[in-house]
């Protein structure tokens, strides 16, 4: 897989040297060759670890490539 497009990249709050920052995803949509993942960051303050805030969202779409680097689509497993 690789990353092919960033959209909708909002910064909220600056992150400032000593935050602890955290990443979260979600998968938004999974197609043919490709998957949309919406990506959360937060932020615990360095000088108050209760204080948690959103710093940064975006959405980003991968595809997944053969080995022709051409997309090649996505192979789903049973759990």
């Amino acid at each position: 897989m690789v990353s092919v497009a960033m959209d909708k990249i909002v910064f909220h709050e600056p992150v400032f040297v000593g935050d602890l920052i955290s990443f979260w995803c979600e998968t938004l949509r999974i197609g043919t060759t490709s998957i949309t993942v919406k990506v959360t960051v937060e932020a615990n303050r360095y000088n108050d670890p209760n204080e948690k805030v959103l710093v940064t969202e975006a959405q980003v779409v991968y595809v997944n490539l053969g080995e022709d680097r051409k997309p090649t689509p996505i192979v789903r497993r049973a759990v």
